[in-house]
């Protein structure tokens, strides 16, 4: 699955996970603060985090996890991860 994703496609998956998981259809940017504007704690963040690592296929610390503060975080982090996994993937 993450062999084609841009980073526009995986930005837009991540956004649709997060509208499913905290019930909204409120339009996300990258600047969104996942506390302050849409009241997701620390505890789901690291929900959100192993949605993520399902949707993608990675694995995700939760000390990385519990450092997202804004959607554009969780965006960069898993694009981080896909890229990565993919070069171990290359390497093996």
């Amino acid at each position: 699955m993450t062999d084609y994703l841009t980073q526009e496609a995986i930005a837009s998956h991540i956004e649709e996970i997060i509208k499913e998981h905290i019930g909204t259809d409120e339009v996300l940017t990258p600047e969104t603060n996942l506390q302050d504007d849409l009241a997701v704690d620390s505890l789901e963040r690291v929900e959100l985090g192993i949605k993520l690592e399902k949707a993608f296929g990675i694995v995700l610390t939760n000390d990385k996890v519990r450092n997202v503060v804004t959607l554009g975080d969780f965006i960069q982090l898993v694009v981080l991860q896909v890229k990565q996994q993919k070069g171990e993937e290359n390497r093996v």
